[in-house]
């Protein structure tokens, strides 16, 4: 299973692409949050924990609404702070508060991917498919190494692409 980090790392290739359609924060947070609902039930030791907030339906449709609320409020309020980060992170935005409608589709591309992602590699996913299905015909089992490859090499490349901008914006 792709690792938390991973999923955001794996699509920060994006903003490094084209800063002013990609906001950082909406496709890094979109794209991690959901696995709050899974670090919850392995605290309360639920064997599930890959439940309603890792399927299509939630992703989808409330989810997206959520995280792009949060990062408008986030970015509208602590638009120094998150400036910093950036500065700290080489990132070399021109700003930080995006349009809502980019947020929202960050949002959108966040939890979409992380679901894909997931959907081969966790074979406890019952909701995948909900309301239409119950189960996760997705599970490719010892497969499932191939999407947490792509997954690492998606990962490494934004970071290539990290380190390729940052050393030309100190040139």
């Amino acid at each position: 299973m792709p690792i938390t980090p991973l999923h955001a790392l794996s699509l920060m290739f994006l903003y490094f692409r084209d800063r002013r359609r990609f906001d950082p924060l909406a496709l890094a947070v979109s794209s991690t949050f959901i696995d709050l609902e899974a670090a919850y039930y392995l605290l309360i030791m639920e064997p599930l924990n890959h439940r309603l907030l890792h399927s299509f339906a939630l992703t989808l449709t409330i989810y997206p609404i959520l995280i792009t609320l949060g990062v408008c409020i986030a970015e509208r309020f602590f638009t120094e702070k998150l400036q910093g980060i950036y500065n700290t992170l080489r990132f070399k935005t021109s700003h930080v508060q995006y349009p809502i409608s980019t947020i929202y589709f960050c949002s959108l591309i966040g939890g979409l991917t992380h679901i894909f992602f997931d959907m081969f590699t966790h074979k406890d996913m019952p909701y995948v498919l909900y309301p239409i299905a119950y189960g996760n015909p997705f599970y490719l089992g010892t497969a499932a190494i191939v999407v947490e490859l792509a997954v690492i090499l998606l990962a490494l490349y934004s970071c290539l692409v990290w380190l390729k901008t940052a050393k030309l914006k100190n040139h």
